[in-house]
Order: C-alpha cells, then sequence, then structure tokens
C-alpha cells in the first residue's frame, strides 16, 4: 500500500511524499508541474523490491516551494546555472535525503525529474547510487531559448478565466504536439500516447495548484535538457528509450553521441506497459536484484 507523509524541515518548509515497499532506497521524481501522484504506477512495479519514495517537488503538488532562487556567482564554466537553474532543487533533495536517514539512493526521474536527478548524481556522487532516467533528450542552444520564449504561458489568475482557458490548451497540446503550441503537422507527435479527459483534467489541477510560479523548475530543466549534462555523470545510468515518449524525436539525437560504458541506453515499445517494464528491468540491473524481471500487474495510465 501506498503511504502518505510530510517531512519537515527546520527552516519550517514541508515536503509531501509517497512511500511504498522495502529495501534498498529508490527517489523517484517527477515531471513538472506535477505531483507525485504520477509517479504511483512506477511506485507499484518497484515497491515488491526497494523502498520507494516519491517527493513531491518544492512548489509541486503538496510541497511549499523553495525561497527565491539564489543567483549563482560568476563562472566560467558555459554550463553554469542562471539564477533559475536546478542547484536549489539538488540541495533540497539532499536534505530530503539525509532527513530520511539515507547515506546513498538510487534515483528514477522523469522530464523534470530527470534533470534533477542529472544534476544530484553530478553535484553528489557520494550520495547516489545509480540514476534511472526517462523522458530525457538533447535540444540544441538555439532550440532551447527558442522554446522557453513561449513554451511557458503566464497562468495568473485573470477575471474572465482566460488563464484556464491557456492552461487547458497546454496540457491538451502536450500530448499532441511537441513543442505544444506548435500545432502542426510538422511538430505532431508521432504516436501520441492515449489519454482520457479525466487525466487532462488531472494534469489541469496540478497546473494551476502550482501557481502563476509553475514553471520555474519546469523552465530549469528545459535549459538543462543537454546530453553533456548526461555525459559528466560518474555513477552508473540508464535511460529509458521510450518509444511512445512526448520527446523522442530528441531523444533519438542521443545515438549520436559517446557515452562512457557505465551510461546505457534502455529501449522499449511505445505501449505504457512496456515503459514500466524497461523500468523495472533497469532498476533490477543497477541494484544487483536477482528477483524476477516480470512487473506486477497495473492499470498504469502514460505518465
Amino acid at each position: 500500500m501506498i503511504r502518505r507523509d510530510y517531512l519537515a524541515f527546520g527552516n519550517g518548509r514541508q515536503t509531501h511524499f509517497l512511500r511504498a515497499g522495502t529495501g534498498d532506497p529508490l527517489i523517484l521524481l517527477h515531471p513538472s508541474p506535477l505531483s507525485s501522484s504520477w509517479m504511483e504506477p512506477v511506485i507499484e512495479v518497484l515497491c515488491d523490491m526497494v523502498d520507494a519514495v516519491a517527493p513531491d517537488t518544492p512548489g509541486y503538488g503538496a510541497s511549499d516551494p523553495l525561497p527565491e532562487p539564489s543567483a549563482d556567482p560568476g563562472s566560467n564554466d558555459r554550463y553554469s546555472e542562471p539564477a533559475d537553474g536546478l542547484s536549489d532543487y539538488t540541495r533540497w533533495l539532499l536534505e530530503f535525503v539525509r532527513t530520511l536517514g539515507f547515506e546513498s539512493v538510487g534515483l528514477y526521474g522523469s522530464a523534470t525529474g530527470a534533470q534533477i536527478a542529472i544534476e544530484f548524481a553530478r553535484a553528489y556522487p557520494e550520495a547516489t547510487r545509480f540514476a534511472v532516467l526517462d523522458n530525457v533528450a538533447h535540444f540544441t542552444a538555439e532550440e532551447r531559448e527558442r522554446m522557453l520564449a513561449r513554451y511557458f504561458p503566464d497562468l495568473s489568475p485573470r477575471a474572465d478565466g482566460s488563464h484556464l482557458e491557456t492552461a487547458w490548451s497546454m496540457v491538451r497540446g502536450l500530448w499532441q504536439w511537441f513543442p505544444w503550441y506548435r500545432q502542426d503537422e510538422e511538430h505532431r507527435i508521432a504516436e501520441p500516447a492515449a489519454i482520457s479527459e479525466e487525466m487532462l483534467q488531472r494534469m489541469l489541477v496540478d497546473h494551476l495548484r502550482a501557481g502563476p510560479d509553475y514553471a520555474r523548475a519546469y523552465r530549469a530543466a528545459m535549459r538543462n535538457e543537454d546530453a553533456a549534462r548526461v555525459q559528466g555523470i560518474a555513477v552508473p545510468v540508464r535511460i529509458i528509450r521510450w518509444q511512445g515518449g512526448l520527446l523522442r524525436r530528441y531523444a533519438d539525437r542521443l545515438d549520436g553521441f559517446d557515452w562512457p560504458a557505465h551510461i546505457r541506453m534502455a529501449p522499449c515499445g511505445p505501449a505504457p506497459e512496456e515503459r514500466l517494464a524497461a523500468i523495472r528491468r533497469a532498476v533490477i540491473g543497477l541494484n544487483g536484484l536477482t528477483i524476477s524481471e516480470e512487473a506486477p500487474a497495473t492499470d498504469s495510465a502514460p505518465r
């Protein structure tokens, strides 16, 4: 059974999280601007072999937001983060892990969650046993800047309710085009995952719940979507190459890079069940387990 809890930090902020299973700890990090509830199908297929812990990223779901972004002093590193980067999230994650009493953890992350996992593994290799990355890709600098200019509309409440229409257009478009605002054949997702109106409604609620600052981690993750960031990870990595992924066209670019032996691709078919099975296989292999690779049954939707 999946349990719900809150972790309070010394600064008074709280992080909400889901937890199930026993064994070595595995932290599951969700896409933005969603919440840990989208990790439930992954928890269900992993909790028979690990202690699966899925926090709501600060500012999303039921977790308190982080303080205002801290500026990073000038650096000659071409990947040095802007003031709205991911370092505040990796520091939060380290505090979360340490407060739970873990010395080192495995990581699973999807989309924004994957980018947080990447930066955590780079910054704290001693606290990272391995990383399973899902829905990661490679954008050129030009593509990132072009998308950042239009990808995140203002969802501040407006008297005429037009922000609701904007948010609905965004969440609906996410499953048909990438980027979502380029609604033409060139940008149509080749094999879009089936998603119900109820699931779209859940996404809409998560967008609105995050408030006007919904794009903070989301934007930083898009800026971080670069194969070079993954190449800098020193711990074992598996990259789930889901054929049904929204970023498949950009994920396929990863095949054009040279990868060290400890970073491997984990291809899988387009069905959500195939993706969950690939995640399970990756965790089994990286955790050194001999448990059956067959995933427990789950009525998962694409997440």
